[in-house]
């Protein structure tokens, strides 16, 4: 998931993402948390549902994880995604979200911020993101528990589960059990903008 500041529409981004880490910076607070808990990539990679080759691409700043992966690693770290982001997550509950009051998240670079839908209540099992895919970003291949759905709301993208490859453009659906690996490539020219609702808990309890 993935939202482009410059691209972005009807959202009022709060944070311009320059205090974030750099990649760089990210792997190194990554790697530090994993030796101080004593656990090996090949740990975390199977906590998170990745692979311990993007494990180690993160550490070395040669990779950044999407929002849903870097939540997954943080857990597998026993520690929360807050601390890997431009600012705090917004912990809270509205039954209403309105376009342009909702904050804009970054990992490491302001070209990739999510735009999170507020869960409505407590217990709600349902989250949402709207986010925009930079022309030409791929994501890493990953595997979770629950269910994702995706409304491509406008572009072109190539989106990989289980080996099989689905092409949507605007107005397209795919539903698919997480635990599938997945991922996901803008073969469109510009960004694409995608509505994401899943059973991953990203936000608060």
């Amino acid at each position: 998931m993935t939202l482009d500041n410059e691209n972005t529409r009807g959202t009022d981004v709060e944070n311009t993402g320059e205090d974030m880490p750099a990649p760089a910076a990210l792997g190194q607070m990554l790697r530090k948390r994993r030796k101080d808990i004593g656990k090996t990539m090949k740990q975390v990679a199977q906590e998170a549902g990745l692979t311990e080759g993007f494990i180690s691409q993160i550490e070395r700043g040669l990779s950044t994880p999407s929002l849903i992966s870097l939540y997954n690693v943080a857990n597998a770290l026993d520690t929360s995604v807050d601390t890997f982001l431009s600012q705090p997550l917004r912990h809270g509950h509205s039954i209403v979200s309105h376009a342009g009051e909702r904050p804009g998240y970054n990992v490491t670079t302001t070209n990739r911020v999510y735009e999170l839908l507020e869960r409505g209540f407590p217990g709600a099992l349902l989250n949402g993101c709207i986010t925009q895919i930079p022309e030409g970003y791929v994501s890493e291949l990953t595997s979770h528990e629950g269910e994702d759905f995706i409304y491509l709301i406008e572009g072109e993208v190539l989106y990989e589960v289980d080996g099989k490859e689905y092409r949507l453009t605007a107005g397209d659906t795919l539903h698919f059990p997480s635990k599938l690996p997945h991922r996901a490539r803008n073969i469109g020219k510009g960004p694409a903008r995608e509505l994401w609702v899943g059973t991953t808990r990203i936000v608060g309890s």
